[in-house]
């Protein structure tokens, strides 16, 4: 489990008192920048600089949007790598003896382009997917710290968002090891997540086995062994055996 350090001083900006968008202008990619509640800035110097710090696969990039009181709308992305990167907004000094310093931000968040495939786990919004160049791998789960986990697909697969969500190979096979992943990240939280994106997953977890929480103070067999019980649980659920027997009988021709 992924530990913040807050910086003494430093303000928690809402996640929900701005809004960023990524849109692309012809060739131009862009990212617009609005705020939605300018009462929650108020207690900020009007000269205080704003930034959008973006990151993902190890590439990060922070853009300028002006100041507090003369705040820019768009800033042009010039990292072309990002497919669904986490940014956070953040608050610095102006110029003078605190040039640089960090006043507020906010939490990390997914940015994701319009139009990007999103898909589910049991028809819940809790699970996202985004098409990216990750060859030879066809997919990778990216579990990130404030929002919720993020599965990599290769460009190269047709019709991506359908193959998440109706594929019988995908279903009984690649989702069952993603639930695993995130259930061995969300049991690592000691006396339960504090996270909301990782209370939703008990949450759906709870839909599966009701009463059955998660063993968060037991050992690793313990962990392991409520982990394996979900999984069964979802396979049945789903029919995912009955489902994949029947693909590959189908493919075989019998």
């Amino acid at each position: 489990m992924r530990k913040r350090i807050r910086l003494t001083g430093r303000r928690q900006i809402p996640r929900a008192a701005v809004e960023a968008k990524a849109v692309e202008v012809g060739e131009r990619k862009l990212i617009t920048l609005s705020i939605t509640n300018p009462d929650t800035f108020s207690k900020f110097p009007r000269d205080a600089r704003l930034k959008l710090r973006l990151f993902e696969n190890k590439v990060s990039e922070t853009l300028e949007f002006g100041t507090l009181g003369d705040p820019r709308a768009t800033a042009d992305l010039r990292n072309g790598a990002f497919a669904a990167p986490s940014c956070q907004l953040r608050v610095v000094a102006p110029q003078g003896d605190q040039t640089g310093l960090l006043l507020g931000s906010t939490s990390t968040w997914t940015l994701r382009a319009d139009g990007s495939p999103e898909g589910g786990v049991g028809g819940e919004g809790i699970l996202m997917f985004q098409p990216f160049d990750i060859a030879p791998r066809t997919w990778k789960l990216n579990i990130r710290e404030d929002d919720y986990p993020v599965v990599y697909l290769d460009r190269s697969i047709p019709d991506s968002a359908t193959w998440v969500r109706n594929d019988p190979v995908f279903i009984s096979c690649v989702l069952p090891s993603i639930i695993k992943e995130i259930f061995d990240d969300v049991l690592s939280a000691g006396a339960g997540p504090e996270v909301v994106w990782m209370k939703d997953w008990v949450r759906w977890a709870d839909t599966l086995m009701p009463g059955n929480a998660p063993p968060y103070a037991d050992g690793p067999v313990q962990k392991q062994a409520w982990i394996d019980n979900l999984l069964d649980t979802f396979a049945k659920r789903h029919r995912a055996l009955e489902m994949l027997s029947g693909h590959l009988k189908a493919e075989g021709g019998e």
